[in-house]
This record gives C-alpha cells, sequence and structure tokens, in this order.
C-alpha cells in the first residue's frame, strides 16, 4: 500500500477506564484503500482504539487526525431503527444527509442488491428479519452514505460459519470495488486473514508488545489453503500466544 494517501493517523494514543490503562503511546496510520485487521484477545482495547478513530471516544492522550469526507460503523449488533422497515433503516444516512427521495430510493435499491437483500427483504421490519438479514441491513446502511472510511466492530460475530463467510466477501468485494479504507475489529485470525491487507495484534496488556504484519496477497484473491496455511503458522508462532491463551477463535 506504499505511496498511497494516508487517510488516517493515531498518534502516541493512550487511553484507560477506571484507573486501568488499556491503550499507551499507540500509533496506526491507513493508507487509501487500505483495510486493517485489529485482533487480540479479550480486554486488550481493540475497540477503545476503533471508537477513538472513529470520534466516538476523545482518547485521554495522543492525537488523531482523519483525513476523508464522512465515514461509517457497522457495529457487532445491527443497531436498526425497530419502528423503519429495512429500506428506510439502509436510507436513514441518505435522508439525514439531505439526499433527494428519488435518488435515496436508487440507492437503496443498489445497496440492498449489493448485500443480498431482496425488495421483498425491504419491506419487513427488523423484527421480522433473521440476525443475518438484519446484519445485511447494517451494511447496506454502511455503505449507502458512500463512505472514504468505514469500522467494523466485529461485525459478524453473531451470525454462523457459513454466513459469516458471505457477510466477509461482501465487504472484501465492495472495499476492492470502491476503495475505502477500513479498520476492521475482530477476534477471530482466520476473518483477519482473509479479509486484510494488514494485521496489527494488540497485547493483553498496555505495555505490551504489538506484533504487526503484512499478510501476503489482496483480499479476495487468497486461495482458502492459503488463508488456513497462514492461520496454521502464525498460531504456533511465540508472537501470537497471548491470543490463543486467551482462547480466542482459530477458525
Amino acid at each position: 500500500m506504499g505511496g498511497q494517501a494516508v487517510k488516517l493517523v493515531l498518534e502516541r494514543v493512550g487511553h484507560a477506564f477506571l484507573g486501568r490503562a488499556v491503550l499507551e503511546d499507540f500509533d496506526l496510520a491507513l493508507t487509501d484503500g487500505e483495510v486493517v485487521a485489529l485482533i487480540g484477545p479479550s480486554g486488550c482495547g481493540k475497540t477503545t482504539i476503533l471508537q477513538i478513530a472513529a470520534g466516538l471516544l476523545d482518547p485521554l492522550r495522543g492525537r488523531v487526525r482523519r483525513h476523508y469526507r464522512r465515514h461509517a460503523v457497522v457495529f457487532q449488533e445491527p443497531r436498526l431503527l425497530p419502528w423503519l422497515a429495512a429500506r428506510d433503516n439502509i436510507a436513514y444516512g441518505l435522508r439525514m444527509n439531505g439526499i433527494a427521495r428519488d435518488l435515496r430510493a436508487a440507492m437503496v435499491a443498489q445497496r440492498a442488491q449489493d448485500v443480498g437483500l431482496s425488495a421483498h427483504d425491504l419491506d419487513k421490519y427488523p423484527a421480522e428479519l433473521s440476525g443475518g438479514m438484519r446484519q445485511r441491513v447494517a451494511v447496506a446502511r454502511a455503505l449507502a452514505v458512500r463512505p472514504d472510511m468505514v469500522y467494523f466492530d466485529e461485525p459478524f460475530t453473531a451470525v454462523d460459519v457459513g454466513l459469516k463467510r458471505i457477510l466477509q466477501d461482501l465487504v472484501i468485494e465492495a472495499a476492492a470495488r470502491e476503495q475505502f479504507s477500513a479498520l476492521f475489529v475482530t477476534h477471530d485470525l482466520s476473518e483477519a486473514v482473509r479479509v486484510a491487507h494488514r494485521l496489527v495484534l494488540l497485547p493483553r496488556r498496555a505495555d505490551g508488545t504489538i506484533v504487526e504484519r503484512a499478510i501476503a496477497g489482496e483480499p479476495g484473491r487468497r486461495s482458502e489453503r492459503a488463508i488456513f496455511a497462514l492461520v496454521e503458522a502464525w498460531s504456533a508462532d511465540p508472537a501470537f500466544r497471548e491470543l490463543f491463551d486467551g482462547r480466542e477463535s482459530l477458525h
């Protein structure tokens, strides 16, 4: 990703909760079109970093520089508005941005198609949709505003393995097609290897060693055999010991 414009920079970021440090002097930079996976044992600060990067949480120390026009966030829970049908949930950000009704409808239809939702699905309310369908709506809502940066906070943890693969592929295809940058938080090493260009492994303690690894090849073009082999190799790497000591997911 060398030579490309920088879209997000975190400089010496530090944060604590109830006096316990979760981050110290954390640095990160994302370039245009790059997907970086944040991975690590539970409680290591993955979501805290994402929230600070997205402006949802102010760091106690350090600086965040954002060089993009618009971002979107996909959370672990879909966070849909229960009183709105799926199409209106997808259109929510567009309506807030003053997009005209006709154009809004066309954009919703396109995004629904991108994530595999039918016209019939769009008329349903969140309570009428399965968990996987609700998460598709959440992804469509995020992409509808044409973000330059997308923050994914363990978005597919609650879905089954088969649907997780489908949703991962949707993200990979959208990122390649539209060249947005993304910070993708996950506890699943296989997911990180599938979706990202680069992996940042956080230690359990704020004063531990951060491990950064480039992932060979492009997301969406790596074979399942190559993904499996890399995950197996890293699972035996002492640098990744804390990830598996914490009983995090290997596959």
